[in-house]
């Protein structure tokens, strides 16, 4: 590899400096030295290659060591060789001109700066390997590859979230999944579920119903298999509904606003629970007599039973909700009224209730039904009698529901036909397995192609065996028919299953013009701010979408009803995005979740057992949950904070001066996106100020590398100690390369207070130190060597 074409900006000034990195944001980049940064250019280590490199070498007046009466202010230009080779450095400041002189060789030495160096990116093979080849979560990825690959160099004191681990950032409504995870870990499942809340009001429902692609995203499946999130999720929203008064929370003051939300599926009332917390009155519209959407009427009971369902809207009523059943839009209100009524905000929720035909003839026979009229009848009416053969027609959900109702409602015989292969069916793996258990029969590369009647009465469908050919623009294989192989499949009831539509009659309206429709017969929308193209109007969920995932629907109602909060505030709607994890508390690693282990067995009905409207899967008992929470691997950042400066620094109180404030070192280092530091994308480091040290201060650094010239430190240490006669006074100790960022040993320091430097101390400080790591598989080795340092820079005191 070799460095890209890249605009090169020699800055005048600091101030030039900054204005220049403020215009470009994250696609500039500074250099100091350039010992470490163009390394990292050359080998293409980035996600996207910056576009502009501004020069502060060019920069005059920052390469400077100026003694003043309080302490030494040193400009962040100047080299570590001039920090090494300064005699008042030596004299009064000891500690750092060793650190700076552990830095590499003299060459780079003679090229690093200090504010390079303190800045330095993470130290991590997985990071740095050219070309981008780990996409890890200090780069903007979902995995920490060294958590369960190469972690001989990495951090022995635990892990810091940063970044969006892949069951997060694969989950729509982006639950932290990790956070909760930890609290059932900490046996606090009350913490969980207000965890949870914070993003989804129905874990209940989601933990029978979702389609979990925060298992599909979870880091665990390259080791065994997925953390059980799903099932997770269930124990806990049946814990929030057994515990209910625990969790209702008074909504905010009244804010005078009013929003009407039409729909009452979960779009709707996920976007009705977080606009009345934030104190807007709501008032929810739907068509059908009880709220729930397609949660009710579309999906079985044995899936999802009306009872959990009740309890779920019942808990979301209770904050002062008003629901208004039996209203149809268009015939029963419209939307010039609701603007007449006062509302302030229209969300549009309605869903995906129109079943699509097959396009076949005959298909108005009475014993074809549509999966939605099927499983919605139902609910209403109670399972019908269904002799003989049923043919389902779909590779979806509904289809499978339908299927599997089918059965439970007497069939003899229940065949799925499918135009595809099992590969491509958008239904979920476990429906499908489900299915099959059930007695199901599929067949697959089989259409219909018209209804085959005698008389009134139904004989079957005439199929056509299909093919796969070239990919479509759903991404799957397109299916071609084979000419010639027409056959029939003699069946008493067809249930139809291959999509839903949108009824969108009744959007006109005068009050806010023609709604903007697209070409699918959805609602027009920002698909992140839900915005349509009238003012005060807003649109998500299925309706916007077509059919989706319940998930996908209560993400689009939380985020509506953060863009219907800043529209009525004066705010900017803006887009949701990750925030950005600017942390520095350590978490203990999980070890249990580095070893092999299977998911829980989830606790089911046999099929032979199964009915129409008791739940088929059983919510896990509490010891099950702490298991499968233990499988987590809680994703993290595990590489360390190389610095040789970074320790001397903190243990010497010294204070970075940037383009905007005075900082701490103890709290400049961090863990974010590809930066190790706290400044933000255009503040500079300008200068470091170090106090001078009390009379009698010892000072000693320590660092063990593989090889005395180029390596960065596999453990270095920093010490200063003061001391009243023989004992220790004060303590400062700071360890480098052993966590995510310099590490203040405090409780080394607590237990040094009042001893004597000798043998038994350093051996008790080591000891004290080695208490609170938490070593991975190939790392455990440098808790030995860390206790070998801690003991060497306090003997070296004596």
């Amino acid at each position: 590899m070799g460095m890209q074409k890249i605009n090169h900006i020699s800055a005048k000034s600091i101030d030039d400096a900054v204005e220049q990195i403020g215009s470009y944001g994250h696609r500039a980049a500074a250099v100091a030295g350039g010992t470490d940064l163009l390394g990292i250019l050359k080998d293409e280590v980035h996600p996207v290659y910056p576009q502009v490199l501004v020069d502060l070498k060019t920069i005059k007046g920052l390469d400077f060591i100026r003694e003043e009466s309080e302490g030494i202010k040193i400009g962040t230009l100047t080299t570590l060789s001039e920090i090494t080779n300064n005699e008042l450095i030596r004299k009064n400041y000891p500690l750092l001109a060793d650190a700076a002189h552990a830095v590499a060789s003299p060459q780079l030495r003679n090229m690093g700066t200090i504010g390079g160096n303190i800045c330095q990116e993470p130290r991590c093979w997985y990071y740095r390997n050219p070309g981008n080849t780990f996409h890890c979560l200090r780069k903007g990825g979902d995995a920490c590859p060294a958590m369960l690959g190469e972690n001989r160099f990495h951090s022995i004191f635990g892990s810091i979230r940063v970044g969006s681990p892949g069951c997060c950032s694969s989950c729509p409504d982006n639950i932290d999944i990790p956070r909760y995870m930890e609290r059932i870990r900490a046996g606090e499942i009350a913490e969980a579920g207000r965890i949870i809340l914070e993003h989804n009001p129905m874990p209940a429902i989601t933990g029978r119903v979702c389609p979990h692609f925060c298992e599909q995203g979870c880091n665990r499946n390259e080791q065994d298999s997925a953390v059980s999130v799903r099932a997770v999720e269930r124990r806990i929203g049946d814990y929030i509904l057994e515990n209910i008064k625990a969790y209702i929370k008074p909504p905010a003051k009244d804010n005078g606003k009013k929003v009407a939300i039409v729909g009452g599926g979960p779009a709707g009332l996920t976007c009705a629970h977080f606009l009345r917390q934030k104190g807007f009155g709501v008032v929810i519209y739907d068509k059908q007599p009880k709220l729930g959407g397609m949660l009710r009427y579309g999906i079985p009971d044995f899936r999802l039973s009306q009872g959990v369902l009740d309890k779920e809207i019942d808990f979301l009523l209770s904050h002062g909700i008003v629901a208004k059943t039996g209203q149809r839009l268009g015939k029963d209100f419209t939307l010039d009224s609701l603007k007449k009524e006062g509302f302030d905000a229209i969300f549009l929720a309605m869903g995906s209730w129109v079943a699509k035909g097959m396009g076949i003839e005959n298909e108005s026979n009475s014993s074809i039904i549509t999966g939605i009229s099927f499983l919605e009848g139902v609910k209403w009416n109670g399972p019908p009698v269904l002799n003989g053969v049923v043919a389902v027609v779909g590779g979806g959900n509904t289809a499978i529901d339908a299927a599997r109702t089918a059965l439970r409602c007497g069939a003899g015989k229940v065949a799925l036909l499918y135009r595809r292969t099992q590969a491509e069916m958008p239904a979920e793996e476990e429906e499908i397995e489900d299915a099959i258990k059930e007695g199901v029969e599929f067949q697959f590369l089989v259409a219909p192609k018209k209804a085959v009647v005698k008389g009134a009465k139904l004989s079957g469908l005439e199929c056509c065996k299909m093919k796969l050919g070239e990919s479509d623009s759903s991404g799957r294989p397109r299916p071609v028919e084979i000419k010639g192989s027409e056959f029939l499949f003699k069946a008493d009831w067809v249930i139809s299953a291959i999509g839903q539509d949108q009824n969108l009659l009744g959007l006109d309206n005068k009050s806010y013009g023609e709604i903007t429709l697209t070409k699918w017969n959805t609602i027009d929308a920002d698909p992140e701010t839900f915005v349509t193209n009238a003012a005060g109007v807003f649109a998500g969920g299925d309706v916007v979408t077509g059919p989706a995932t319940v998930v996908e629907a209560i993400a689009a109602g939380r985020k509506t009803a953060a863009a219907i909060d800043a529209y009525l505030s004066g705010k900017k709607v803006a887009v949701e995005t990750t925030p950005k994890a600017v942390a520095k508390t350590l978490r203990g690693i999980n070890d249990g979740s580095l070893k092999i282990s299977d998911r829980v067995s989830i606790a089911e009905f046999a099929p032979k057992d199964r009915c129409i409207d008791i739940e088929d899967y059983i919510t896990l008992d509490e010891g099950k949950t702490s298991l499968e929470a233990y499988r987590c691997l809680d994703c993290s950042c595990v590489a360390v904070n190389a610095s040789d400066v970074a320790p001397a620094l903190i243990a010497l109180g010294a204070m970075i001066k940037t383009t905007r404030r005075s900082i701490a070192a103890e709290d400049f280092f961090t863990v974010s996106l590809m930066s190790t530091t706290v400044l933000e994308v255009n503040e500079l480091v300008t200068e470091i100020f170090i106090p001078k040290p009390k009379a009698g201060t010892k000072f000693n650094f320590q660092k063990f590398r593989i090889r005395n010239s180029i390596d960065f430190p596999i453990v270095s240490i920093a010490t200063a100690l003061t001391f009243d006669g023989a004992k220790i006074k004060t303590a400062r100790v700071v360890l480098g390369a052993v966590a995510p960022i310099p590490l203040r040993a405090v409780n080394v320091e607590e237990i040094l207070i009042g001893k004597i430097l000798n043998e038994e101390t350093a051996e008790l400080a080591g000891n004290v130190a080695s208490k609170q790591t938490f070593p991975l598989e190939l790392n455990h080795y440098k808790i030995q060597i860390m206790k070998g340092l801690i003991r060497k820079a306090i003997l070296a005191e004596k």
